[in-house]
C-alpha cells in the first residue's frame, strides 16, 4: 500500500497567500508613501507667466451675467 502526501492543509495555503497579498500591498503602499515624503521634500518652483503673456480679467457686464441666469 502506498500513500501519497498532500501539499499541505488548504487552509494553511490560503492563509499563506493572504499573508503574501498583505506583505505585497503594504510594500506598495511604503513605496507610495517615500515618493510623496521625497516629493514634498524637494517642491519643485511653479511656472511664472511672463507679463507679455498675462491677460487682465475684466469683469462681466450685468447684462451678459442676467442674460445667463
Amino acid at each position: 500500500m502506498t500513500t501519497t502526501q498532500q501539499p499541505g492543509n488548504p487552509v494553511t495555503r490560503w492563509a499563506k497567500t493572504v499573508i503574501g497579498a498583505v506583505r505585497h500591498l503594504n510594500g506598495e503602499l511604503n513605496g507610495a508613501g517615500a515618493a510623496m515624503a521625497r516629493s514634498n521634500r524637494f517642491p519643485q518652483p511653479r511656472p511664472q507667466a511672463d507679463l507679455a503673456q498675462a491677460k487682465q480679467a475684466h469683469p462681466a457686464s450685468g447684462a451678459k451675467v442676467l442674460a445667463r441666469a
